[in-house]
């Protein structure tokens, strides 16, 4: 398209490579292994007593982890280059998948989505006023993160100007990264909606005249968590990688949990392969045992350090499941982060 257009401002700057999104070697042979799976076991069914899900759903759990991460960062890449001030900050290395702070009917429905860049970390607030005959103005989220190491700091906020009915925007708020030598970190996020609210003339259509009403919406907190640097990754023998980051030093951590709300195995992976954001591999994403299973994931970091895990389950119909969680990473404090994540 560069070279072939016929318009004088597209050759106003050279062509940037680096704007392309990179599929890696690792990410192609994963998606060849999705196809296979699909394909070639058509009959390769989740236990019974699991939810039920269609072909394309399960097609897309699991096996698909690495292409959906890749698809989730193509998606805002360009939105988020868009604004000069994020730009500043290079690539988006991983977003995460959408968080919702409000429930859908509330007056005032916002989402969130964390994006890790190397120096910084953008959290976008999707949100949408509900009333009807009454406009927003000024409209931005204070963001406030409990961080006990103190390393965010807050850079700039980008308030959406105005927000009419029904009609959703976007706010950003970024937070400065004040030490570039850890790979992740962990905080909290307490958010509280701003706005100034005016209500609609029905005569003329617009906002009547005057200041409005400052006003003020607290929403759901929002956790910031080891998976949310981590990037689905393949490998062809799981117990290799795993033996290999414990003998070169790696960390290290585990936990044992009850999840007592959660009725099957089937259920127990479909979760924990999503809170872990990592790639199933070896077929694990699909459990074969109503009583017992072992799921192996297996990520990168946004730096390029292997992270594993390996989460042996059992169920009971009484205490519902139970897991073990072992996760290594390559990096210090990643796996501990992790499990934090999930506890």
């Amino acid at each position: 398209m560069y070279v072939t257009s016929s318009g004088r401002d597209t050759f106003s700057s050279p062509f940037d490579l680096s704007s392309v999104p990179i599929v890696t070697r690792e990410q192609a042979h994963a998606e060849e292994r999705t196809k296979k799976l699909t394909t070639a076991l058509p009959t390769l069914k989740a236990p019974s007593t699991g939810p039920k899900k269609s072909d394309g759903a399960r097609s897309t759990q699991g096996a698909d982890s690495i292409a959906a991460a890749t698809a989730a960062a193509q998606k805002y890449s360009a939105a988020l280059q868009a604004v000069p001030e994020i730009a500043a900050y290079g690539q988006v290395l991983k977003s995460s998948p959408v968080v919702e702070l409000t429930e859908s009917e509330t007056e005032y429905v916002v989402t969130a989505i964390k994006h890790v860049f190397a120096g910084a970390i953008v959290l976008q607030f999707d949100i949408k006023n509900t009333l009807p005959a009454t406009v927003l103005t000024d409209v931005s989220i204070v963001c406030v993160p409990q961080d006990e190491e103190g390393q965010l700091e807050e850079d700039f906020i980008i308030p959406i100007p105005r927000l009419d009915t029904d009609v959703p925007g976007t706010a950003y708020v970024v937070f400065k990264r004040t030490d570039d030598a850890a790979v992740a970190l962990g905080a909290s996020f307490t958010n509280i909606l701003k706005f100034t609210s005016k209500e609609i003339d029905p005569s003329t259509g617009e906002p009547e005249e005057g200041e409005g009403y400052e006003d003020e919406y607290q929403v759901e907190d929002l956790d910031l968590t080891g998976a949310d640097f981590i990037i689905p990754a393949y490998a062809g023998n799981f117990d290799t990688v795993f033996a290999e980051i414990l003998a070169a030093g790696g960390d290290e951590a585990t936990e044992t949990l009850q999840l007592s709300a959660v009725k099957s195995i089937a259920g127990a992976t479909e979760l924990l392969i999503k809170a872990l954001g990592m790639q199933a591999l070896e077929g694990t994403e699909t459990p074969v045992n109503a009583s017992t299973h072992v799921l192996k994931v297996l990520g990168k970091s946004v730096k390029g350090g292997r992270v594993v895990g390996m989460v042996r389950m059992a169920f009971s119909a009484k205490s519902g499941v139970t897991v073990k969680i072992v996760v290594r990473s390559e990096e210090e404090s990643i796996a501990g982060l992790v499990i934090a994540g999930i506890a």
